[in-house]
């Protein structure tokens, strides 16, 4: 005979009951060569156990005539894993009964069809609970409950109340978030890379919360996780256009909680699981944030730079390194050794490296000197164009930046939703109207943006006239290290094409 049981519940029948009521129906000359095979905390819905396959076995090797069960589903939960095994019992000669059912399975058409139609019932209870169970956690998502799981470095688990119910949540453990937080602001120092931290901490003798060593992945996704922010409405936006979807209003975002972030069911095909949330799901959590929101967006800002780039940035043939994108394939452009006899460096892409099916090459020679040339020209003349204007500093998001914030959100997407309708009207008067309220809406936009910026940005008297002539006259006597530095302050990134350089600069023009 053969019992399972996947979880020991008060209302289930546990495996010791099973096989008592499958002896109850064995004669006593069978009862004196049974033997019971028993998978304990085995879900029905694969036949991957252990206690069945020395069952199956011993059946192949004619060691078993008779197979009962007390019910069809302790044998499987999948028509067509029972199908399966039903040939291969039936190949053998070994018969199968199901006690509480009254089914016995043997050659005849009746009592396959029969036992085959209660498998699918099977299936389908096994679906449903499934269903059900996938249904419950995502709504106790959108509740803000916790839903189990070891709590990320920096925070232990603790308890609060969550719409009148008990729930688990995340609290700030002292010496560990203090180390996260110091972790956030180290990474944002020029230099810092996610390697450089993991050296520091592996140095400082600092361990994981399973007290391992540090690496660079799962370092990553800590400082990836929204669980340490103080989330405000600029996170919120950030989140979105990540592709998650959100589950509170974005006023709700008050500078204060930090998030919850669910995967989504089916793993993302690019196995981007931070860096891309499409069909994730952020909720705000009970718990406090431990860095506040422009840091760690600062922060998500440099990881996605990384990111993008595909290169470390830390070449020496240029100050380019880590800027140059190829056009026709979007893969980082690295700097080829010099040949001998040859004036210029090769550049190559990543693209190309992989076959000319991702990327063909480019259809004349671009050399390195060409590009730092056409780059330089255009970044002098950038930073020349701010030497008369006033520097800005932003000050820290307050309650009044974070309520402007959600508003201007607001009004973009309202603006969003009145051009896709626009784009489904046919009739002249209402395109009028809707270009109407288009129009609205956009100088409403406007006004909000003003009253952020007056809010958001201060002129302080420092003069910065000394700072920008010392670039533009010393600039050939600086070295490559130095001069990326200013590069990579000013530029995002530098597509390189055929006959064409395109410089994307992190600002616009300052005249």
């Amino acid at each position: 005979m053969y019992t399972r049981q996947s979880v020991e519940r008060a209302d289930s029948i546990s495996v010791e009951q099973q096989a008592q009521l499958c002896r109850g129906a064995l004669t006593t000359r069978e009862l004196q060569s049974c033997r019971v095979y028993t998978d304990k905390g085995f879900s029905g819905k694969t036949i991957n156990r252990p206690a069945l396959q020395r069952l199956l076995h011993d059946a192949e090797n004619g060691l078993v005539d008779k197979i009962l069960v007390y019910r069809l589903d302790r044998i499987s939960r999948s028509v067509h894993d029972f199908t399966g095994l039903c040939a291969r019992l039936s190949a053998r000669g070994v018969h199968f009964q199901s006690v509480a059912e009254g089914l016995t399975l043997d050659d005849s058409p009746s009592g396959t069809v029969m036992a085959q139609i209660m498998m699918v019932f099977a299936q389908f209870e096994r679906e449903t609970i499934q269903r059900r169970v996938t249904d419950n956690y995502f709504a106790r998502a959108k509740a803000g409950m916790y839903l189990g799981g070891r709590p990320p470095f920096g925070f232990s688990k603790g308890e609060t109340t969550v719409g009148g119910k008990r729930t688990a949540c995340y609290v700030a453990d002292p010496v560990q978030s203090a180390l996260m937080a110091a972790l956030y602001a180290r990474y944002l120092q020029d230099g810092e890379t996610l390697g450089s931290l993991v050296r520091w901490l592996n140095a400082g003798g600092y361990r994981t919360a399973r007290g391992g060593s540090w690496s660079t992945l799962p370092l990553g996704r800590l400082l990836r996780s929204p669980a340490f922010v103080r989330a405000d409405a600029a996170v919120y936006r950030y989140l979105q256009g990540k592709g998650a979807t959100m589950n509170d209003p974005i006023d709700a975002y008050d500078q204060r909680h930090g998030c919850y972030c669910y995967a989504p069911q089916t793993p993302h095909p690019s196995g981007r699981r931070l860096s891309d949330l499409s069909g994730s799901f952020i909720t705000l959590a009970p718990h406090e944030g431990i860095v506040d929101a422009a840091c760690w967006l600062e922060a998500q800002r440099k990881l996605d730079r990384n990111r993008t780039l595909g290169s470390s940035g830390a070449g020496t043939h240029s100050w380019l390194s880590g800027l140059m994108k190829c056009k026709k394939c979007g893969y980082a452009i690295t700097v080829v050794n010099k040949p001998a006899g040859m004036r210029g460096h090769y550049i190559n892409c990543g693209g190309h490296k992989r076959g000319n099916a991702v990327c063909p090459g480019r259809g004349t020679v671009v050399t390195l000197e060409q590009i730092e040339e056409a780059v330089q020209t255009r970044l002098l003349d950038f930073l020349r164009s701010y030497r008369a204007v006033a520097p800005q500093t932003q000050r820290r998001p307050d309650a009044r930046l974070n309520r402007l914030a959600a508003a201007i959100a607001r009004q973009e997407d309202e603006i969003g939703q009145l051009t896709r309708n626009l784009a489904h009207v046919r009739e002249a008067d209402v395109i009028h109207i809707v270009s109407a309220q288009i129009h609205e809406a956009n100088r409403a936009l406007s006004e909000l943006k003003r009253q952020r910026d007056a809010l958001l940005y201060t002129h302080p008297p420092d003069d910065l006239e000394p700072f920008f002539q010392a670039i533009l006259t010393e600039w050939p006597d600086y070295t490559i290290p130095e001069k990326k530095k200013i590069a990579q302050a000013a530029i995002r990134r530098v597509v390189v094409g055929d006959d064409t350089v395109e410089i994307v600069f992190r600002l616009p023009y300052g005249a």
